[in-house]
């Protein structure tokens, strides 16, 4: 006959919970990938917004007001490059593997390493040549909205500040798990069946 009793095991996740300097990265991690999909979020809703005001107000509304689809255009950039670097996180970004098959795992693991520091390179030079366009950016005004073009150009610079962080985190930590909500919780342990002569 067999009794069930609460377990009080850790869970796997718990036991590979890593310690020390690396918990506080991908704490870290955790906090900027919620950032990130807030701001793909609210910059997707822009979008939406500023499309259906654009068709409400030319057929219904009918008011001065022409800039619904600049509004909508840096919506759209923002929410391209913050999200570009959401996916490269994530590693959902799109790839081609054509010779993966043919490598062994130690010549592929030196090519993504490769790889990542080439690309935080090209993010750390996109960054710092996107501060000057942002700068003449501000002496740009975006027709119609109290906007300068240097709002459509700090979308560049603010993705490459994503994308550098998550290729340093991808370099340090090279198996860092897929990010969870900064409000993730571990699941509660659920029930297990043991004998009564168990001696655990």
């Amino acid at each position: 006959m067999s009794v069930p009793i609460r377990a009080t095991a850790p869970s796997s996740a718990a036991l590979q919970t890593p310690s020390g300097w690396r918990s506080w990265v991908l704490r870290a991690d955790r906090v900027i990938c919620w950032i990130g999909r807030l701001s793909v979020v609210l910059t997707l809703a822009v979008v939406l917004v500023s499309c259906f005001c654009q068709v409400l107000d030319r057929y219904a509304l009918k008011t001065q007001f022409d800039a619904w689809d600049q509004i909508a255009r840096i919506g759209m950039l923002w929410s391209a490059f913050v999200g570009a670097a959401m996916a490269l996180r994530e590693r959902r970004n799109v790839v081609i593997d054509i010779i993966d098959r043919h490598l062994s795992e130690r010549v592929r693991n030196v090519r993504d390493k490769l790889f990542d520091a080439l690309l935080l390179v090209l993010a750390i030079t996109l960054f710092v040549k996107g501060l000057d366009v942002v700068a003449v950016g501000q002496f740009q005004d975006i027709v119609g909205t109290p906007f300068t073009y240097a709002v459509s150009y700090a979308s560049l610079t603010t993705g490459m500040v994503f994308f550098i962080l998550f290729l340093v985190l991808r370099l340090i930590i090279p198996q860092a798990p897929a990010p969870e909500d900064i409000f993730h919780t571990e699941p509660a342990m659920g029930n297990t069946t043991v004998s009564p002569g168990d001696p655990s």
